[in-house]
């Protein structure tokens, strides 16, 4: 079966990789460009292209440079995957649902994915995927079908806050793609990709500390990009030192130690 994991209605020539894509370290966060130099799509861009990859590598920072690279205007069209993919997956869910940015997602089964493969071009729309005369039937995963408590329920239907509400829209859209059928609670959380490695992980902490976002269990963070304390000992560009700071900053005023 094939899925739209993030609808769109995408269209662009198809670029196709033999292997996983960093897209931390591996594309070029404001132009888009493959820069790993051992992949074979090495020097293409993959901006407004339909990306086919049997599915991605890490970090999981990758999921802030597609969020960037969609703010810029230079991601791609879409992204499809013949593998379960979390990574730009997650990317593109908080494009499309927090900053109104489309990069679609689909999963298809292999011989559907070998058969796009080998077209030029490629279109998403709605729930239908064509690729030089090859029609495919998307289906779209939803969190909305999950079997949610009352609780979760009011909290995705926005009774505690716009920012309660879009955190568990995105919680639900990736347990959705991920085949879940219910959410389990958690006593404890961490936050790994906080370092400052494109600036569209500090444009996206800020804005869920704007709508008053607050974590909702104790919750620790990973190292950050500086010394919070002495940066400004070490030499570093004070531009990159204060957005590296107040990304520290933005997520220890949602709660996070």
């Amino acid at each position: 079966m094939a899925f739209a994991v993030v609808p769109a209605d995408a269209e662009g020539e198809i670029a196709v990789c033999s292997e996983g894509l960093s897209f931390w370290g591996g594309v070029d966060p404001e132009t888009g460009v493959v820069i790993d130099a051992h992949h074979d799509l090495h020097g293409q861009s993959v901006a407004g292209k339909i990306v086919l990859m049997p599915t991605s590598r890490g970090s999981c920072s990758g999921s802030g440079v597609l969020l960037g690279l969609a703010l810029n205007g230079h991601a791609p069209a879409a992204l499809i995957f013949r593998e379960d993919e979390e990574i730009l997956t997650l990317g593109a869910v908080i494009a499309s649902r927090m900053f109104d940015r489309s990069v679609g997602v689909a999963r298809l089964s292999a011989s559907d994915y070998v058969a796009v493969s080998s077209a030029k071009a490629a279109r998403m729309h709605g729930s239908r995927l064509m690729a030089d005369g090859v029609a495919i039937d998307l289906h779209r995963t939803s969190g909305g079908d999950l079997d949610l408590t009352p609780s979760d329920r009011s909290k995705l239907n926005g009774d505690h806050g716009r920012a309660v509400a879009l955190a568990m829209d995105v919680v639900c859209a990736m347990a959705a793609a991920q085949g879940a059928s219910r959410l389990i609670d958690v006593s404890r959380g961490h936050i790994d990709g906080c370092i400052h490695s494109h600036a569209a992980n500090l444009v996206f902490a800020e804005a869920m500390v704007g709508m008053g976002a607050k974590v909702a269990v104790p919750t620790t963070m990973n190292a950050i990009s500086v010394d919070r304390e002495n940066w400004t000992e070490h030499g570093l560009p004070p531009e990159f030192g204060q957005a590296a700071s107040r990304l520290a900053d933005a997520y220890v005023r949602m709660g996070a130690r």
